[in-house]
Parts: structure tokens; C-alpha cells; sequence
């Protein structure tokens, strides 16, 4: 099968001219005890040209990244992870890629993201994403979306995302390679020429050379697929959730959380199963084995996403 879209979950850049943190609000759970995981029929990864090492302007579209980098659900599918123009603006000889092929399966964990408000919401949905410089790094994709976009990227409705609610993010990840460069980076000749030309104070002579060579240089790219869900609760019972699971950690099975915290009849709103990819086999799945039918309306339910996953 030919690669089609695939997800950038995870990237750091760093300034041309100068390990993940653990969030508190994460939660990692089991999924799919006792099964074994499933294998890949993606194993090819010759096919998949990273930018890693090259340079761009990232304030350009600053607030609008999620439109430049594939990192949500898109309805174009395509080979392309970063739109935007690139250069390369180092000597040859002084930078080494490094690729790390991983499993391209879904991990056997859930990631569980307690979310105070739609803020902290997207914060989480981003955390991998960092960028020297950048203290929120989320507002570089985010930065831009209005109400509709953001009930697109969430699965939501404007009712939900309007009210005064506590979000819950669960998420299932695919990761599949990584690129990152090492060694003593020297810019070169028309990278170095350009850089000799900034002038301490001379706005002009900076934006200059950041639209020739760009702000930051992609460090490390990392490349997968990921299956999310946010679930809506009212104040009360997404406090409850928080403090018993993620607080006071009384409860750390899946099952348990989502029957007696995460179930279609405690939550406001059970958002949209979505592929971050915007793969449409992966869609098509999810709309055949994530959702189930109730008497009165189709259930999305969080349980079902480690269930037999799609690869």
C-alpha cells in the first residue's frame, strides 16, 4: 500500500543563531491487556523525505502552523509534513542525520490528558511540539482557530465548546520514525555571508536574513499516526475524574476509568474518534469499530479505540 498522509506528532527546532518533559496532567493506562499488538502493513519508510536540518521562518505563519505542518486531521491528502518553504543553510560536512526506525504500531498504552479548559486543552494536545524561544508552542498552531476550527480538530460541538467544562483527552499513538541532526553545525557560505550582514539593533538587516534562511532549524522530526478522542464533562464530574485518577490515583485500570469516569452517561460530550493522519483507511475503521449504536444515538466510546486498532 503506498504511503499516503502520515502525522507529525512530534518536533523541536532551535534558532540557527544561537527530552520531552513529563506533564503532570498525564496519565498512562494499559490498553489492550492480554492481546497481542498489531502489526504494521506500513513497514516502508523509504518513501517518507523529512526536513530535518533545514531551516525556516517560523513567525511567518505563527498561529497558523496547523495549516504549514501536518499535525491535525486534513481533508487533502498528500506526502507532504512541512509546507512551508525550507533551506538548507548548512556545510554538508557538519551535520549527521540520525534515523530511528520504530515500531509503527500502536503503543500499548493510553495517554490520558486531564484538561482544565479549552486552553490547557490544546497545550496538552501539542505538549511533544517544542520550539527554542517559543514559551507556548501550542499557540503557533492554535493561535489562528476560531469556534468551527476547533470543533473540527476536537470533534466537538459549539454548544460544548462554549460552556464551562473540563476536557479529557485520550489518545493511542503510532509512532513510526525519527530524524534529528547532530554534529558542530556551521553555517554555510551564503548562510554565513548573510549572517556577517545583521546589524545589532537594525531591524531591517535581521528580517532579511530570516526570510532568506530563516528563524529555527528543525532539530529533531518525528513521524506516526495517533488515534484521539475528547471526551466533555461538566465541572463536578470532571473534578471527581481528576482528583480519583490523576490526583489521588485510586483507579489506574482503563476499564475502570471509563466505566465509572469516562462513560457515555457521566460525560457532557463524547467528542468525534479521530486519526490525527487524516488517513481515510484509518477513518473508515474507526467509523465501523469506534462508534457504537444506541437506541437513541451513535456513541463514540473511548474504550473502543484499543480494541482491535487499525495499522
Amino acid at each position: 500500500m503506498l504511503f499516503i498522509v502520515i502525522f507529525l506528532f512530534g518536533w523541536a527546532t532551535s534558532s540557527p543563531l544561537a527530552k520531552r518533559q513529563v506533564t503532570p496532567n498525564l496519565l498512562l493506562v494499559s490498553a489492550r491487556e492480554g492481546s497481542a499488538r498489531a502489526e504494521s502493513r506500513q513497514d516502508n519508510t523509504a518513501q517518507i523525505d523529512l526536513p530535518a536540518g533545514e531551516a525556516l521562518d517560523l513567525f511567518y505563519r505563527y498561529g497558523f502552523f496547523s495549516l504549514s505542518v501536518r499535525v491535525v486531521p486534513r481533508d487533502d491528502a498528500g506526502k507532504w509534513i512541512v509546507r512551508e518553504p525550507t533551506s538548507s543553510i548548512f556545510k554538508a560536512d557538519s551535520i549527521k542525520h540520525i534515523t530511528t526506525t520504530q515500531a509503527n504500531q500502536f503503543q500499548d498504552q493510553f495517554q490520558i490528558y486531564f484538561c482544565d479548559d479549552l486552553e490547557d486543552l490544546m497545550k496538552h494536545y501539542f505538549h511533544d511540539f517544542k520550539a527554542d524561544g517559543v514559551e507556548e508552542p501550542f499557540r503557533m498552531y492554535t493561535g489562528s482557530w476560531r469556534t468551527p476550527t476547533t470543533m473540527k480538530y476536537f470533534g466537538l460541538s459549539e454548544s460544548v465548546i462554549k460552556s464551562d467544562v473540563g476536557y479529557v483527552l485520550v489518545k493511542l499513538v503510532k509512532p513510526r520514525l525519527t530524524m534529528k541532526v547532530e554534529g558542530r553545525l556551521q553555517l554555510n557560505t551564503e548562510a554565513a555571508n548573510a549572517m556577517n550582514k545583521i546589524r545589532v539593533g537594525d531591524r531591517d538587516s535581521v528580517q532579511d536574513f530570516v526570510q532568506n534562511h530563516g528563524s529555527h532549524y528543525i532539530r529533531s522530526i518525528s513521524v506516526g499516526d495517533a488515534i484521539y478522542q475528547v471526551l466533555a464533562m461538566d465541572r463536578p464530574n470532571y473534578m471527581r475524574a481528576k482528583n480519583d485518577v490523576l490526583v489521588n490515583k485510586r483507579v489506574t485500570n482503563f476499564d475502570a476509568i471509563y466505566e465509572d469516569y469516562l462513560a457515555p452517561w457521566i460525560v457532557k460530550e463524547n467528542g468525534r474518534v479521530l486519526s490525527a493522519s487524516g488517513d481515510k483507511t484509518v477513518a473508515e475503521f474507526l467509523e465501523r469499530k469506534a462508534v457504537k449504536l444506541t437506541q437513541f444515538a451513535p456513541t463514540q466510546a473511548s474504550s473502543r479505540l484499543g480494541s482491535n486498532p487499525c495499522s
